[in-house]
């Protein structure tokens, strides 16, 4: 049986794998901050990570066991953040302008379709 990762080993792997965006920062912390959440919540969906919203930064990030990561790395401090999912509880318009917006970066000649 193979034995549970410690924390320390899991921000390695962690920090480790966020590296090598290195230099693809600007693009992820400019706009594509959700799909950056994504990669992360699927590459280490083994831990039970979930994307998480800062909702006064519009900002989103994927927490792994407590901590919240971003493409510049541990981010748990930096801002208010809530699950994902019940945020989109709370308000359906902000939460179809959020999709439409910033994650599916529709273009107004988009919005008819």
């Amino acid at each position: 049986m193979t034995p549970l990762p410690t924390i320390s080993m899991m921000t390695n792997t962690i920090k480790h794998f966020i590296a090598q965006f290195r230099g693809a920062e600007d693009c992820f912390s400019n706009g594509m901050c959700y799909w950056f959440a994504e990669i992360l919540y699927h590459r280490f969906r083994c831990w039970a990570p979930r994307i998480v919203y800062a909702d006064i930064d519009n900002h989103f990030g994927c927490e792994i066991d407590g901590i919240v990561y971003d493409v510049t790395g541990d981010v748990t401090d930096k801002y208010d953040w809530e699950d994902w999912k019940l945020f989109q509880l709370k308000d359906e318009l902000h939460t179809q302008r959020i999709i439409r917006d910033c994650i599916l970066k529709m273009e107004v000649n988009d919005y008819d379709v």
